[in-house]
């Protein structure tokens, strides 16, 4: 396979971005798959996986995608979040909810509701880049709402702004990115349902893709 994505490692990697490895790692033994069928089925290189495993290197957005879709899961269920037994409320108090950073420094994902077995999955997105970074594509449906914007979000090419208060929903398969036109002060929760599990060849890996920005 020609131009394994390998992104340069982060400094350190937060203690839930090194859980996130340790996920990763579990999911991996329980399919019986190599580090190397791993690295070939998300499109990545062998040496970043194993970094990322280790917990000494954070993977951006793109790249999670691209190994959860591998493991026929979603990036949120390698987060964490145990099951639940479907029968009472699951509570996350504010002061419980870890934040795990990805990508670049300031940009982070805060867990909210994070169970492995929902059918959806709810983040409060926290430091967006200013920037536009890759496109993001993969089974689903996405949708965001913005708690203090505004916030750019562009879906198939076409950008919406958006502010405080509003909310857009879109398939996930269009290419789809998000930026704040607020600095560091937006924030926004985004909602996505599950990702089908392998059904439909998680063999084939990137259910789950980006394009660079033209």
């Amino acid at each position: 396979m020609s131009d394994l994505a390998a992104p340069p490692p982060a400094p350190s990697a937060s203690a839930p971005t090194a859980g996130l490895g340790a996920s990763i790692r579990e999911r991996r033994h329980q399919q019986e798959l190599t580090l190397v069928a791993l690295a070939e089925r998300a499109g990545l290189s062998q040496p970043f996986l194993s970094q990322i495993e280790n917990g000494r290197a954070t993977p951006s957005m793109d790249s999670l995608y691209r190994i959860a879709s591998a493991l026929g899961t979603t990036p949120q269920a390698l987060f964490g979040g145990g099951g639940r037994d479907g029968v009472g409320p699951m509570l996350a108090r504010a002061d419980d909810v870890s934040v795990a950073h990805i990508a670049t420094p300031g940009e982070s994902l805060r867990r909210l509701l994070l169970p492995g077995d929902a059918p959806f999955h709810v983040i409060e997105l926290v430091g967006l880049a200013t920037e536009f970074r890759e496109r993001w594509q993969h089974p689903g449906t996405e949708a965001l709402y913005v708690v203090a914007g505004p916030i750019e979000v562009e879906v198939d090419g076409e950008v919406h702004e958006l502010h405080t208060g509003d909310f857009v929903s879109y398939p996930a398969h269009l290419p789809h990115r998000y930026r704040s036109t607020l600095g560091p002060a937006a924030k926004a929760l985004l909602m996505e349902t599950q990702l089908q599990s392998a059904q439909q060849g998680a063999h084939s890996a990137p259910g789950a893709t980006s394009s660079s920005e033209q």
